[in-house]
């Protein structure tokens, strides 16, 4: 395999990493916004149901 290759390789295998980190904190800070949302609906029922 030739330089350029490599480091074509090299880079698809960084980008690849990247992205899937990205996605993992996307869905955790979407899931910890709903979970924080859905709290909050608990909070305010039992506050206008005491």
């Amino acid at each position: 395999m030739n330089q350029g290759s490599d480091r074509r390789a090299f880079a698809v295998y960084i980008a690849a990493i990247v992205l899937v980190g990205l996605l993992i904190v996307l869905g955790t800070t979407l899931s910890w916004n709903a979970g924080s949302r859905s709290d909050h609906r608990i909070e305010f029922s039992r506050e206008a149901n005491p």
